[in-house]
Parts: C-alpha cells; structure tokens; sequence
C-alpha cells in the first residue's frame, strides 16, 4: 500500500510557535520546515526604492508578464531591479548559504494584481531547474503578501521527500492533518524557500499588488551560475545552455506547442461570425 509519512506532530509544533518567522535565521527550523521569514530583511528607504522601480517599469511597459506563465515578469541583464543582490542587506544573508559561496542562476518577478489574479496549483520548483537540488529562492517582498492577495502558501517540511520525478500539478496526497502555511509578510521580509518545497497561491482577492523579487541562489560552483553573489568561483564546468537548447522533443516544449495551438485555435473561433 501506497503511503506518506511525516512527523506531524513536530511539524504542527513548529509551526503553531510561529518559528519560522524572525529578524535572525533559524537554520534548524529552515532546515526541518524547508521554509524561514526573514524579517526586515531590508531597510524601508532601501525597499522602497525597488518596490517604486517596479512600478515604474510595470507602469511603462517595460516590464511584462511572461506569456503562458501566471505569475512570471523576466528580468533583462539591463534591469535595474536586479542591483538588489548588491545591496549590502542582500550580501549579509546570503552569505550565511553555502560557507559563504553563493552564486544565482536567475532573477526574476513573480507577481499578481488587479488584472492577474489565477491561483497557482501545488507544485515544486526542482523539476523545473537544471543543476543541483540544494538550492533556494529568497523571495524578496515588494508588497505585503497575505492570503488575501494570492500570497505563497507552503506545505512545510515537504522538501524531505526531494525531487517527486516529474514536474505539474501534485495531487491532494498529504495527510488530512498536514499543515498548510502562508506567510503573512511585508514589504522589505524575505521569503526563504527551499527548492524542493512543496508550494502554491491562492487567487487574489483583494485586488492588491503582490509582488516578489526572486533570487534564486545555490553554491556557486554550480554549473550554472550566472551571477557570483559572494565567493571565488572554482569549478571548470558550466552549463549555459537554456532548457530548448538542450532537448529536442520535451515535455515543456509540447505543452508549450499545445497552448499555442490552443491559443490560435480560439482566435480563429473568435473570428468566425456568429
């Protein structure tokens, strides 16, 4: 018989005293839950001032969602949102990763609004990555994030069973019991996440921007680190290569094919007189 398995108990604990939210990371609990809130993170004149940027380029049209993803907004090398991993702020808590040697391999928006509510299905992240699996996201908050704006919500402690094989849509498989948790943060928290993760968001409700800068980190020798965050990089491999030039005949590449004809189908629907 088929089963799933987790110290529950410790988890509803740990949990339930709200440890993973503090001014100082708590790597014991990041390391059991998968997930930490680290408040305050970054001084209020100092998230401001990316938080106005993104409005602006939102604003102008120099940034936009990424098509066929809910959430994604690119950023280019050029981008300035991207300075924020020179930030000293940025610098001090990264370099608590990796013995101080840590590289990132994107940056990126993952944003709802007004006009971009969907939720996100369960899902975790690793599947969807080329490298190593000790890796995290800091996700930086440019809103306040809450459940009432699709903020992230987490199934703690699910990084434990590692990479489920496949990439999509997790099923209700977790215990009745298992804790789901979503963080309420502020503007200037960050949001740690452990790649493996289990995660989702729920629809946006209130219509209020929620805005998270990604920075995805791991050590920097990984084959592909773009960006030397702090620390020498050693390694002679590297690996550039986007997940297109890599395969021929993907499961992403297909699903990216279906939507397309899916979208060019309904135009031509929309077309025809009625």
């Amino acid at each position: 018989m088929s089963t799933i398995t987790a110290p529950l108990q410790e988890l509803q604990r740990v949990i339930h005293s709200q440890a993973f939210a503090s001014e100082m990371i708590d790597f014991e609990v990041l390391n059991f839950l998968g997930i930490f809130v680290l408040k305050k993170a970054f001084a209020s004149n100092t998230i401001n001032q990316y938080s106005q940027a993104y409005f602006e380029a939102i604003q102008s049209g120099d940034l936009k969602k990424t098509d066929f993803h809910l959430t994604e907004v690119k950023l280019d090398e050029q981008q300035s949102l991207r300075k924020i991993v020179q930030e000293p702020e940025f610098i001090k808590v990264a370099s608590l990763f990796f013995n101080g040697r840590v590289g990132s391999d994107f940056i990126r928006i993952v944003k709802k609004d007004a006009n971009h509510r969907q939720p996100v299905f369960t899902h975790q992240d690793t599947g969807y990555q080329i490298g190593g699996f000790e890796r995290y996201s800091f996700f930086i908050a440019l809103t306040d994030c809450d459940e009432a704006n699709g903020g992230l919500a987490f199934y703690p402690g699910t990084h434990h069973f590692g990479y489920l094989g496949d990439v999509g849509e997790i099923k209700n498989i977790l215990p009745p019991s298992y804790p789901k948790v979503t963080p309420q943060i502020q503007a200037g928290d960050i949001l740690i996440m452990h790649s493996a993760t289990w995660h989702q968001s729920p629809e946006n409700t209130s219509g209020r921007d929620r805005v998270y800068l990604e920075v995805h980190i791991q050590d920097i020798d990984e084959p592909t680190t773009r960006l030397a965050i702090c620390g020498e990089r050693k390694s002679p491999w590297s690996l550039s290569l986007s997940e297109d030039d890599i395969f021929k005949n993907s499961r992403t590449q297909r699903l990216r094919g279906l939507y397309r004809d899916i979208e060019s189908l309904k135009n031509q629907l929309a077309s025809r007189p009625a």
